[in-house]
């Protein structure tokens, strides 16, 4: 909501609230999406009475209506008083909608303008969540000065900013989104406290024994309490020498983190901490194993307090840091970090740093990360979430690195840490990309031959459908060359293979497709190792005389490109792959195996299954199995051996030879696949 639109709903609540005593404002209940709905407890924050759950959560705003609206009608609970307009100390909740017709950023973004009344020395944490738009947020102060926070915690749904306040006036919150356009509904808390919130503090001293609480698996247990405020970073420490401690932290949300033995140390858990809730935490002492006891000491300090020499008088109030945000990097530009005992935790108590950068669908990525004093581990994350890893690079513990090429467009996420718990210490990290090269192809597609017995139906306009299919990909309708029918002669090819070889360079791609006969020929030099042993050379039969494999892995030689495909539909065209794949980069689809014809795939109105087949995978995105926007060399070939089966090896499993595409008594026809030296995943199309 806008504050103008937010004035005028204001207005039209005091009118209505000036004509009837009873009005009662109008209570936007929400809907049941969290996963704590219809248990008979209303779990929505902004709400309080018998009916209200003990626990709540920023997460269940708006998301518990059906129980929080019986239990309001029934008179057990009442919506928290919530402040509006521009304000002082107190907690503020907002729902609103980004939506076309809201105010516009300068970068084209929709954004709804909020308002808060703060005082110098005081504290405010601003948190905005959507599951619909990726959120951004920015807080202005009364000054001018300007904090912005993208994914809190590399968390695309979350924004937030935990700010110590240095002057006071009213300050400015804009909700808004990453990308222009992005549109939703989102969860805006503003909680400007009074005063600032002292780091949490614990110094516990206990014992575990006999009728203490059990874990379901038998461990006895102690808990204890503290209030979180998002920003926050705490050590939770536990030592015991009578048994092998064990350590949770839960936080309000109900997630777990957990600690057995600290670097080794039976005797000791430890938990360093990040929050990123405001609500009560809760610490739970017990052991490993079932039925051990004993005396403990807990003790919960400020991330910069060193854990074991911790003196509760000496701690003074510190404040919540502004709320971290990933980085984002140059790209080509080394970025000198280090990790810290401050930096955020994983899973198994391993420090991170994260950052992000764009890069479009095609480019090859390339991620460093390089330390001398921990060993490295590299995480890199693609915008829909696909996950890339590396530990140790060439052997090295000092040096992670991930190379793809980028099968989608948007925002990569990085993550910096280290193999081992709690390693810290200097590191570079550089990211360096090459744009997606061009696409130039030739398409042969022969159907009228010279004289009326060799015509063949539907091989002309193989060729042309091949060409649209690259088009649709990417490819520049000029940067693909279509010979059909006379002019497909072999002194045309040749120029045109010469033009190719003049434009194409280290990061282009290039595509030879060809439609029409294929023939053999003895060799007047009989076998050729390893090459052609059977002493027999396959060929193009083209509009006025035949191409030999030979011949054409000559137009090939001077080629350059990162990646060439070639697709053969004609007989006997399996015999192309000694001769043509056997440089890096090339791989080979050919129609058959090099002593079987191919046949005419009539029922599709196409001159051959592979033409047809390879064409639909590519213009309809058909082959991009797994809908990550990118089709690989492996998913090409999957694709296309598939619809072999399908259509051309029979239907049904268990078919019997009638079902078979037979092509004399040479033998069936089989797709032959030849990866050659392009790796399984490489990026050949991009789904346009």
């Amino acid at each position: 909501m806008t504050s103008a639109n937010y004035r005028k709903f204001f207005v039209l609540l005091m009118l209505c609230m000036a004509f009837s005593a009873n009005a009662q404002d109008p209570i936007d209940f929400g809907d049941d999406s969290s996963e704590w709905a219809n248990d008979g407890e209303c779990d929505d924050p902004r709400f309080d009475g018998e009916g209200v759950a003990s626990i709540l959560i920023d997460a269940d705003l708006y998301r518990d209506a059906t129980d929080c609206r019986n239990l309001y009608d029934r008179g057990l609970i009442d919506l928290r008083e919530v402040s509006r307009g521009p304000m002082p100390a107190g907690n503020r909740i907002e729902r609103g909608q980004l939506a076309a017709g809201d105010e516009t950023l300068r970068s084209g973004e929709y954004a709804d303008i909020y308002t808060f009344r703060g005082e110098a020395g005081r504290q405010a944490i601003i948190d905005v969540r959507s599951q619909e738009f990726d959120t951004y947020l920015m807080v202005i102060a009364p000054s001018g000065e300007q904090v912005d926070n993208d994914d809190h915690e590399g968390d695309r749904t979350r924004s937030l900013v935990s700010l110590a306040l240095s002057e006071s006036g009213t300050y400015r919150v804009y909700v808004t989104s990453y990308q222009p356009g992005e549109r939703g509904n989102y969860t805006l808390s503003i909680n400007a406290q009074t005063e600032s919130t002292g780091a949490a503090v614990l110094n516990e001293s206990g014992v575990l024994q006999q009728g203490d609480e059990t874990l379901r698996s038998g461990e006895y247990l102690d808990s204890y309490n503290f209030q979180g405020v998002p920003g926050q970073r705490v050590h939770i420490e536990l030592m015991s020498s009578d048994f092998d401690t064990y350590l949770i932290l839960v936080t309000p949300s109900h997630e777990q983190i957990e600690n057995d033995d600290a670097n080794g140390d039976t005797s000791r858990s430890f938990i360093e901490a990040d929050l990123t809730e405001a609500g009560t935490y809760r610490v739970v002492v017990t052991t490993y194993e079932p039925g051990e006891r004993g005396a403990y000491r807990l003790t919960l300090n400020p991330a910069d307090a060193s854990p074991g020499d911790f003196e509760p008088d000496s701690v003074v109030g510190t404040q919540p840091a502004v709320g971290r945000d990933t980085v984002e990097i140059t790209v080509g530009r080394a970025t000198a970090g280090r990790l810290t005992t401050s930096d955020g935790l994983l899973g198994n108590g391993e420090h991170y740093d994260m950052y992000l950068f764009d890069a479009s669908a095609g480019e090859d990525i390339e991620i460093e990360l390089a330390s001398s004093e921990f060993d490295t581990y590299l995480v890199v994350e693609s915008p829909s979430g696909q996950t890339f890893e590396n530990d140790d690079f060439n052997g090295s513990v000092e040096q992670s690195m991930v190379r793809l090429t980028a099968r989608e467009t948007g925002r990569y996420r990085v993550t910096v840490t280290s193999y081992a718990a709690q390693e810290t210490g200097q590191y570079e990290l550089i990211v360096n990309t090459a744009p997606a090269g061009r696409i130039y192809g030739v398409f042969v597609g022969i159907s009228d031959y010279p004289g009326e017995d060799a015509d063949l139906m539907y091989t002309a306009e193989d060729a042309r459908r091949a060409h649209s299919a690259m088009v649709t990909a990417g490819m520049d309708p000029n940067d693909g060359f279509i010979l059909t029918d006379s002019e497909a002669t072999a002194s045309n090819l040749e120029a045109t293979m010469g033009r190719i070889s003049a434009i194409s360079g280290p990061n282009d791609m290039v595509v030879f497709f060809y439609s029409g006969h294929g023939d053999r020929q003895i060799r007047p030099d009989g076998p050729q190792f390893p090459m052609d042993p059977d002493a027999l050379d396959e060929t193009l039969v083209l509009y006025e005389g035949e191409v030999t494999d030979d011949q054409l892995a000559d137009m090939f030689f001077t080629v350059e490109a990162e990646t060439t495909l070639i697709v053969l539909d004609a007989c006997f065209s399996g015999g192309f792959a000694k001769d043509l794949i056997s440089v890096p980069g090339r791989m080979g689809l050919f129609s058959s195996e090099e002593d079987v014809l191919s046949a005419v795939a009539h029922k599709f109105q196409a001159g051959g299954y592979l033409s047809l087949f390879f064409s639909e995978a590519v213009a309809e995105g058909l082959a991009d199995i797994n809908d990550d926007g990118g089709i690989t060399a492996h998913e090409l070939s999957e694709y296309i051996h598939a619809r072999y089966r399908s259509e051309v090896m029979g239907k049904a499993a268990g078919a019997n030879e009638d079902n078979y595409v037979r092509l004399s008594d040479l033998g069936y026809q089989h797709l032959v696949v030849d990866r050659g030296g392009v790796e399984n995943d490489k990026i050949l199309f991009a789904v346009r």
